[in-house]
């Protein structure tokens, strides 16, 4: 057969097989970390699993029918044969669960019987299909620790190809030395690009993951953004209305702010809130709630306490509790100790509220309430405590 009509056929057998193989692992990759459609959440692992089938048995039955078909075995069929190499060794290290060692099994014993469309079986096709089942399965129950190495990863994928080609060149008879070339030098290009293209969307999925955090949480304190606050809070409000689960904010601002950054510069107030963010994270913490903090302003803080009861005593041991751990700091600028308090607005939830911003509105109202009040106070649902209490 004509050099060129070898080479044309090998090149384009192995580019159509490259694409294939890129489609199949950005697919494969979207599934893994889709979080927004909830039959994918449910079923991940059984979508990536039928990926991995659907994949496989296109390469076999490919593979399959240019062995029947070829009247000159120069190894075309072959470039079907990397593909499945290629996506089974993957698949059995990415998908760590029984039932995709129990497919790799399940395929490779059908593929030790498809030599019986070859030529028939023999001891030989016994031995060799025992030998990749026995890998198969070190490389899945060591699966995490092949990964977690390049050396290994690479020490693994040669033992599997070595036996998976012993096992090709019993099936796919009639290969000359140009055809093992061909086939050795496809095998490491199709793992190549596999390998590179999985790094590249890792890549850009870690610089999304780190764009995503710089929108969400804010870089001095770490509290979550407005934004974040904003889409939590009508998500509450919904489920609110569907279920009745109630919720509690907490509406801080740190008192004279301003004079402590005029005084002893940005620097000094930038300590300041990320120490106090630090305070009412511990705080909250200490309670059976759920609950987070938001930095809703320059110096303003909330915290929404999830599926809390309306029980004014605990709102009160809450809020003096943050109270209390902010007025126990202590900083020093310039020399001078400085302290600090806070000024706290709460609210509940009701049921008469026409959307989910007034809740927001008067934990807000309630807060300048306590700043009116003298400040370092606490103001439940438009009660003012005495500062003395507690």
């Amino acid at each position: 057969m004509p050099f060129t009509t070898i080479a044309l056929s090998y090149v384009s057998s192995l580019i159509a097989n490259a694409v294939v193989l890129l489609g199949c692992v950005s697919l494969f990759m979207w599934i893994e970390r889709e979080t927004d459609t909830p039959v994918i959440v449910r079923h991940r692992q059984l979508f990536l699993c039928l990926l991995g089938i659907g994949l496989l048995l296109l390469a076999y039955l490919e593979a399959q029918a240019n062995n029947v078909m070829s009247t000159h075995l120069t190894g075309f069929h072959w470039t079907y044969l990397n593909l499945v190499i290629v996506a089974l060794y993957n698949l059995m290290l990415r998908i760590k669960i029984p039932a995709q060692m129990i497919i790799s099994l399940v395929f490779t014993i059908f593929w030790g019987l498809s030599s019986l469309i070859t030529g028939g079986a023999s001891s030989k096709t016994v031995i060799q299909t025992g030998a990749l089942l026995l890998v198969e399965v070190i490389i899945c129950l060591f699966a995490k620790q092949i990964e977690s190495h390049w050396w290994s990863y690479g020490v693994g994928f040669i033992v599997f190809s070595w036996v998976a080609l012993q096992m090709g060149s019993m099936l796919y008879v009639g290969q000359t030395p140009g055809a093992w070339t061909r086939q050795i030098v496809a095998l490491i290009v199709l793992e190549a690009v596999v390998l590179g293209y999985a790094d590249i969307l890792r890549y850009q999925d870690t610089k999304l993951k780190d764009f995503k955090h710089q929108a969400e949480f804010d870089a001095l304190t770490g509290a979550a953004t407005f934004g974040v606050f904003n889409t939590h809070l009508q998500e509450l409000y919904g489920n609110f209305r569907q279920t009745g689960e109630t919720y509690a904010m907490f509406a801080m601002d740190v008192d004279h702010f301003k004079r402590i950054n005029d005084t002893y510069g940005h620097v000094a107030g930038n300590e300041v809130l990320r120490t106090i963010a630090h305070t009412i994270n511990e705080v909250v913490k200490e309670f059976k709630f759920s609950g987070r903090l938001y930095r809703t302003g320059g110096e303003e803080f909330t915290i929404i306490i999830e599926n809390i009861k309306s029980d004014p005593e605990m709102a009160e041991t809450i809020s003096r509790s943050i109270q209390r751990g902010i007025s126990e700091l202590r900083f020093t600028f310039k020399g001078e100790a400085v302290s600090v308090t806070i000024s706290i607005g709460e609210e509940r939830v009701s049921p008469s509220d026409a959307n989910y911003l007034d809740i927001y509105k008067r934990a807000d109202q309630y807060l300048y309430a306590s700043k009116h009040n003298g400040r370092n106070a606490i103001t439940l649902r438009g009660r003012t405590l005495d500062q003395g209490t507690g």
